[in-house]
């Protein structure tokens, strides 16, 4: 497999990227730099239009394959901690999935690379020291939390378990001392070193550990640990509820034996000692010292650098790749560039959304069959499919194996559903892409209608806020903002007060809210709230963030509901699947002439690249009592769905009206819609995640082409 990734997916002509690349070809590889104006697939549609570009780096490349290594776990050096004596370790656990396989709790590690660790798995608990293996039967319930005991000492290992609910002793174990003596010089938690590679990991724990803590001596402590223990006995108390922000693990000993947890586990949980009297973790921190690990979790493949971009200062803004090709094998990773920080600005920008993409990303979306084969195969489509490669971690809209949501999307990894040529769907009536493939219709679409335009990003807007989007008249975005954080509305809103126009070209947007973190740059943190159209939701206690302590889920929840921003909302989904708007009395106004310009359809986009239709699939309708201004003017509606639509879950309560089927009927449909602005600009809302979709047909000359044109046209 010939595949890639870089350390960012934006950068400003002068700047620079990384790109890191993996291939288990025999050849080297050929990297060169692409442009990308188109990305789908279909035969019948715009194509895939990659157009090459001269870069500095463009050569050839020895090839090494490079292993993705997903599992989060803790590395802590023990330094001055004198383990020879007798000692006794302490720690609770919360297994939450058992398997037949070992799942290690904890393990020391000697300077030989032999260890004493604990694993358990679905017939009970295991000890090993060295060689020797020791076991004891048991059932561990899964969500139960225990607490483990081990005393190394000279006459042997003595291992006791308690249930932290009922304080009973639940196993134990004896063994003899091992052959083997020495001290130990790490304490590796949630898994343990690969045989023959100390630098990798395997055996990963799915569950939740808490209060790690070493002893001095033999203490045959006969209860649970919940009273203080005396000063002088402890050589080291991890506390799992400071730093939560970080990865850092924090001993509260006076020889500061602090560690790093890897690859992102989850914080902000609740502990063994969660009373459910606080729901915030920042006011709770001893409620919350627990830690939740994965063997699939993922921030970065620390793959090595092959070789390093240096954008050129005069480099247009665009969307850009960097194309690996080897044998038969090519990959094509996109990133954007944005204008020199003193360059001249085009008049309009496209917002792209990295922030969904990150959400998005590698979402298998349970499709991969024998047709999506078939299709990709006809199509001659982007080759890999994230069913086949879970090694590069999964999306926010999928399950960790134990059941729990991810929460956690980073960049530094392959993103296989952010390539051209890839599609989401075997769409019966249209390309069936989605996200990124999808917006590159907005992009085929200036790049036939001679629109100059400057590429933004969310990350963008999240590092630099209304400055990042200074000098434009009018923004647009692509299919599907749905992920923003409070930094990134701002911007958008301050854009738009201060008298730029916003072109919001999709459907759900600005829908959930994420969180950004200075400790993980590259990654995005959500947590699902108790409403919302969502494919898991968080745990009881759980809907702050750990990256930033804010409240998560709808920003609807946060009282910045998108109607305020746009006019339009979230209000029903169903499949993918396009219908048509048609125009209401309003738009034939005088005042709509300029935007109807060329255009004597009363019906819009009944035609499309996208479930074959304009309006579908997730829509947004105008709601005053969500926040659409009173001045907003619905210019067409949606009509005669394909398929089964529902209601948005926020929006069905106890209320007799919203039970209904009437009423809820009335609610599936998407509203085009226009709010005018008091400095003569205007916000432009299509409603419907399909729009974009219909912008290519009939090589670009339609109403929906049209209709947007006379919006561009306006602004420059």
């Amino acid at each position: 497999m010939l595949i890639g990734y870089t350390n960012r997916l934006s950068a400003c002509a002068g700047e620079n990227i990384e790109v890191k690349v993996s291939s288990d070809l025999s050849s080297d590889y050929v990297a060169d730099l692409v442009r990308i104006f188109s990305a789908d697939p279909n035969p019948e549609g715009p194509g895939i239009d990659i157009r090459p570009v001269s870069a500095d780096f463009q050569g050839t490349y020895p090839s090494v394959a490079k292993p993705s290594r997903p599992g989060s776990y803790g590395i802590i050096p023990l330094g001055s901690a004198d383990i020879t004596a007798d000692a006794t370790f302490s720690i609770r656990f919360q297994p939450r999935l058992l398997r037949e396989s070992p799942q290690v709790l904890f393990s020391f590690i000697a300077p030989t690379g032999g260890a004493v660790s604990i694993s358990i798995q679905s017939d009970g608990l295991k000890l090993e020291a060295f060689s020797e293996k020791s076991a004891v039967p048991f059932s561990f319930e899964i969500g139960r939390w225990y607490e483990l005991r081990l005393t190394i000492a000279a006459r042997g290992l003595d291992l006791v378990g308690y249930s932290v609910e009922t304080g009973s002793r639940c196993f134990e174990l004896r063994t003899r001392a091992p052959k083997e003596k020495a001290g130990f010089t790490k304490l590796v938690l949630a898994a343990t070193p690969q045989p023959g590679d100390p630098s990798a990991f395997t055996s990963f724990f799915n569950g939740r550990l808490e209060a790690p803590m070493l002893l001095r001596g033999a203490q045959l402590i006969e209860r649970l640990l919940d009273s203080p223990v005396p000063q002088d006995d402890i050589l080291a108390f991890w506390d799992f509820g400071i730093d939560i922000s970080s990865s850092h693990i924090r001993d509260k000993s006076p020889l500061r034996l602090d560690g790093t947890l890897h690859n992102l586990p989850a914080r902000a949980v609740r502990g063994s000692r969660w009373s459910g009297e606080e729901m915030c973790w920042k006011h709770a921190l001893d409620e919350y010292a627990a830690v939740h690990f994965h063997e699939d979790d993922l921030y970065d493949c620390g793959w090595e650098t092959d070789f390093c971009f240096d954008i050129p200062h005069d480099l247009p803004s665009g969307v850009y790749g960097i194309r690996l090709r080897c044998e038969d094998a090519e990959d094509i990773i996109p990133f954007f560039v944005r204008p020199a920080g003193d360059a001249a600005k085009a008049k309009v920008a496209v917002l792209f959304s990295t922030f969904t993409y990150l959400a998005y990303a590698n979402h298998p979306r349970g499709n991969f069959d024998a047709a999506y084969v078939e299709r990709r195969n006809a199509w001659r489509a982007y080759p890999h499919h994230p069913e086949e490669h879970p090694e590069f971690g999964r999306s926010l809209y999928d399950l960790h194996p134990d059941g729990g949501g991810i929460q956690f999307c980073s960049v530094l990894r392959p993103q296989l559903s952010m390539r051209p040529g890839y599609f989401a769907y075997p769409d019966a009536r249209g390309s069936g892409l989605r996200i990124f493939p999808a917006d590159m219709h907005l992009v085929a679409w200036c790049a036939a209608k001679n629109i100059v335009f400057d590429v933004v990003t969310d990350h963008d807007l999240e590092a630099e806020g209304c400055k990042a989007l200074e000098e434009y008249a009018l923004m647009l975005t692509v299919t599907h903002p749905e992920y923003h954080t409070a930094r990134t509305l701002d911007a958008i809103g301050d854009f738009v007060a201060g008298g730029g126009s916003l072109g919001y070209l999709g459907g759900n947007g600005f829908y959930w809210r994420i969180a950004t973190s200075e400790a993980f740059p590259s990654a995005i943190e959500i947590r699902r709230g108790e409403t919302g159209a969502r494919a898991w939701e968080a745990e009881p206690g759980e809907y702050f963030h750990a990256f930033d302590g804010q409240y998560g889920g709808l920003w609807l929840k946060n009282d910045r509901p998108p109607q305020r921003l746009v006019g339009v909302g979230m209000s029903a989904h169903g499949p993918f699947t396009g219908s048509y708007y048609r125009r209401t009395e309003a738009s034939y106004d005088p005042s709509f002439a300029w935007l109807f310009d060329g255009i004597d359809d009363e019906i819009l986009g009944d035609f499309g690249f996208s479930g074959g239709g304009a309006a579908g699939f997730e829509v947004d309708i105008v709601d005053l009592s969500l926040g659409t201004p009173p001045e907003a003017v619905v210019l067409a509606k949606s009509e005669k769905f394909i398929g089964d639509y529902y209601i948005v879950p926020e929006k069905v309560h106890w209320g007799a009206e919203v039970n209904m089927p009437a009423w809820q009927a009335s609610q599936i449909r998407a509203d085009l819609c226009f709010v005018p602005k008091v400095h003569g600009n205007f916000v432009f809302s299509a409603g419907s995640i399909l729009f974009c979709g219909s912008l290519p047909m009939n090589d670009f000359n339609n109403n929906i082409s049209k209709l947007l044109e006379n919006i561009v046209r306006r602004c420059i």
